[in-house]
């Protein structure tokens, strides 16, 4: 099952719970449509409806026109940068302190 990514604040409700669309039982979360709707149930739903028409963000399938993704912006880094390759530093022989022990 593909997971939605819904970042943007306004599916969220910090004010009022209603009731899920899908479950019935209260939620804060809303769709793009403002839709009361879990976001497991939305994911849920697009699962079990693969045939629904979808929403497409240039060559991007973002999910079912119900419910999608975020769209992407320009400010989101979509690839992911690549750190250069470091040499492993050399393996090195701790050598501890000996110490004297005192005879009584």
């Amino acid at each position: 099952m593909r997971l939605l990514i819904w970042r943007d604040a306004a599916h969220f409700d910090r004010f009022e719970d209603l009731p899920c669309a899908l479950c019935g039982t209260p939620t804060p979360m809303r769709s793009h449509t403002q839709e009361p709707v879990h976001k497991v149930c939305a994911e849920q739903w697009n699962d079990a409806h693969p045939e629904a028409p979808r929403y497409r963000a240039g060559t991007r399938d973002l999910g079912t026109q119900r419910f999608h993704d975020d769209a992407p912006t320009p400010s989101k880094q979509t690839t992911v940068r690549q750190l250069p390759k470091r040499a492993a530093p050399e393996a090195m022989t701790l050598q501890l302190p000996t110490t004297e022990r005192k005879s009584a």
